[in-house]
């Protein structure tokens, strides 16, 4: 049987003092708690004081919780089930409570992965497909890391669009890549007449601002440590501006 160690102790020295002679009063001042408390403590039953306890509206479903956590059930589906059974509390202290049982029982819960029926077969329906990612998508675009063929293949030919997509990032690079003004020119004018929105709109920001783009084609110097440095006093200025405020 466990016991708590402050009850045990607030046992101990109450009755320690009234055996000593001290008034019930006397004690509740010496031990820091209610004059009621110091009188529950003398003479009372020690197990039914001492004893640690789980006390929730949990209580009424304890051993379908112990049981359910033991077996691998996680605790949102536990939680799910108690509340389809009647439990009205709120899920943080379904948690605390489930919390309490796991350490005071030493059990090893699932306590992230879903493992109800429809979960289940969930995970089962997914696994039945090969997913192309789009982080994965996006990383073959821009950095040049190479799809497994088979997902690049259906992925192109599922939206066409990505071959000029694709076109267009591999020519931009190259620009910069060999510092061909040219090719500058050729790409903008090539992608104005994109009937992706986002490729011509980018085309025409760069003819808008061409000068600067030009320089930094043709020029090895980059504004980057700077751009860098403006960027964190312009954070230190919100931060200050934030907190001025309150």
């Amino acid at each position: 049987m466990d016991y708590d160690e402050r009850c045990v102790q607030l046992f101990k020295q109450a009755n320690d003092y009234y055996a000593a002679g001290f008034s019930k009063r006397k004690i509740a001042k010496l031990l820091g708690v209610s004059r009621q408390t110091a009188i529950k403590y003398i003479g009372g039953d020690f197990e039914a004081l001492c004893r640690k306890t789980l006390r929730s509206g949990m209580d009424a479903y304890h051993d379908y919780i112990v049981e359910s956590l033991g077996s691998g059930i996680s605790r949102k589906d536990v939680y799910d089930s108690v509340v389809a059974m009647g439990f009205e509390g709120k899920q943080t202290c379904a948690y605390d409570y489930m919390n309490k049982l796991i350490s005071h029982y030493g059990m090893e819960v699932s306590i992230y992965k879903s493992t109800s029926a429809e979960a289940i077969q969930r995970r089962k329906q997914i696994q039945e497909y090969d997913y192309v990612t789009r982080t994965a998508l996006f990383k073959s675009l821009w950095m040049n890391i190479e799809l497994p063929s088979d997902h690049k293949e259906y992925a192109f030919n599922k939206y066409p669009k990505l071959y000029e997509l694709n076109s267009c990032v591999k020519e931009f690079r190259q620009i910069f890549d060999k510092g061909c003004m040219p090719y500058l020119y050729l790409f903008i004018e090539k992608y104005k007449r994109s009937d992706l929105k986002a490729l011509a709109s980018f085309a025409k920001g760069l003819d808008k601002d061409i000068e600067a783009v030009e320089n930094a084609v043709s020029s090895s110097l980059s504004s980057g440590f700077v751009e860098g440095t403006v960027n964190k006093l312009k954070t230190t200025k919100r931060t200050m501006c934030r907190y001025s405020v309150y």
